[in-house]
C-alpha cells in the first residue's frame, strides 16, 4: 500500500478545505500535488550542488520551500502532497507538507501516487492541483487568478499565457511557443483538475508520457486533423479542447490571459541562468 511508502505521518487536512471561499478566491477548495522526482545532471547539477530540479537553490532557499510557501499562501487550499526521493522528501518535511511519499518510476506514477494518497484522506477536495516544482517565480496571486478564471463545469483547466505577455514579462529567454488563431502561445505548468477526470485519463496520461519523445507517435495521439490545423496556423484554443475531450473522456478547458509566472520553469542551466538575471534585476529595481 502507499500508505506505507509515506516518510511522514499522515496529518489532519486544515480546516481550509471545508471553508468559505473569501472574495478574489478560487471557486471550490483544492489539495495540491507536487510531483518532484525530476532529475538533473552534468554541468547543470555541478552549478547548483543538487540532483533534483526540486532542490535548486533559489533565493537563499529551494524551489520546493517556494512553491509549498505559494501554495500555503493560496485562499482555498487544502492538503499539499509532496512525491519525489529521499533528499526531496527530507526537504518537504522541514517545509511542513501534509503528506511526502516515495517517487515512482515515472512523472505520471508519482502524480497518481499523490491523487491516490489525497484521495484515502477524510474530506479530500473537490478540485487537486499538479503543478511542477521548478517554478522560480510562481506567486500567490498567479495560482489565484488561474484558479478563479477555471469554469466549474471543466475537469481539466489548463493555463495558456500569451507569447506577447510571456516576453514582456521574461525577455530574451528563447522560449519557443505553439502559433494559434489567437496568437502564438505557451502553455503554463500549473493544472487544476476533477480527481474522477484524471483517474480516467490515466491510460492516455502515461500513453502520452511514453512517448513524448517521438514526434510521429505524438502525432498519430493528438490527430492529424489537430496537426494540420497547427501548421497552417488554424489552430483555435477550441479545437484542442474538443480534441482533449475526445482523448481523454473529459471536459477541458485552456485558461487564456493568466500569469506568465506560471509557464517559466527551469528545464537546463540556461534557463536557471536567465531566470537569476531576472531575479537580480527584480531586486535592484525595488
Amino acid at each position: 500500500m502507499l500508505a506505507k511508502e509515506a516518510l511522514t505521518e499522515e496529518k489532519e487536512a486544515p480546516l481550509s478545505n471545508n471553508s468559505t471561499m473569501i472574495k478574489g478566491s478560487p471557486k471550490t477548495s483544492f489539495d495540491v500535488i507536487l510531483p518532484a522526482g525530476g532529475r538533473i545532471e552534468g554541468a547543470f547539477a555541478e552549478a547548483t550542488g543538487v540532483t533534483y530540479k526540486a532542490l535548486i537553490p533559489w533565493d537563499e532557499s529551494t524551489l520546493l520551500r517556494r512553491i509549498v510557501e505559494t501554495f500555503r499562501a493560496t485562499p482555498g487550499v487544502g492538503r499539499i502532497v509532496v512525491i519525489g526521493g529521499e533528499e526531496v522528501g527530507d526537504e518537504a518535511k522541514r517545509r511542513e507538507v501534509d503528506g511526502v511519499l516515495s517517487e515512482g518510476m515515472s512523472g505520471p506514477e508519482n502524480i497518481f501516487r499523490g491523487l491516490d494518497w489525497l484521495q484515502r484522506q477524510s474530506n479530500p477536495a473537490q478540485r487537486v492541483v499538479v503543478a511542477t516544482t521548478d517554478l522560480p517565480f510562481l506567486t500567490q496571486e498567479g495560482v489565484s487568478s488561474f484558479l478563479e478564471a477555471c469554469p466549474l463545469e471543466a475537469e481539466i483547466a489548463v493555463p495558456i499565457i500569451h507569447a506577447k505577455d510571456f516576453e514582456a514579462r521574461y525577455p530574451n529567454t528563447g522560449s519557443t511557443y505553439v502559433p494559434i488563431r489567437q496568437g502564438s502561445v505557451t502553455v503554463g505548468c500549473v493544472f487544476q483538475l476533477s480527481p474522477e477526470a484524471l483517474l480516467r485519463a490515466r491510460p492516455h496520461i502515461e500513453q502520452l508520457f511514453e512517448v513524448r519523445k517521438s514526434q510521429i507517435a505524438l502525432a498519430r495521439i493528438v490527430g492529424f486533423r489537430t496537426l494540420f490545423r497547427l501548421l497552417t496556423r488554424s489552430l483555435e484554443v477550441k479545437h484542442i479542447e474538443a480534441r482533449c475531450e475526445k482523448l481523454l473522456r473529459c471536459r477541458g478547458k485552456g485558461v487564456m490571459g493568466v500569469a506568465p509566472e506560471l509557464a517559466y520553469d527551469v528545464d537546463t542551466l540556461e534557463d536557471y541562468e536567465i531566470a537569476q538575471k531576472h531575479l537580480y534585476a527584480k531586486e535592484a529595481s525595488s
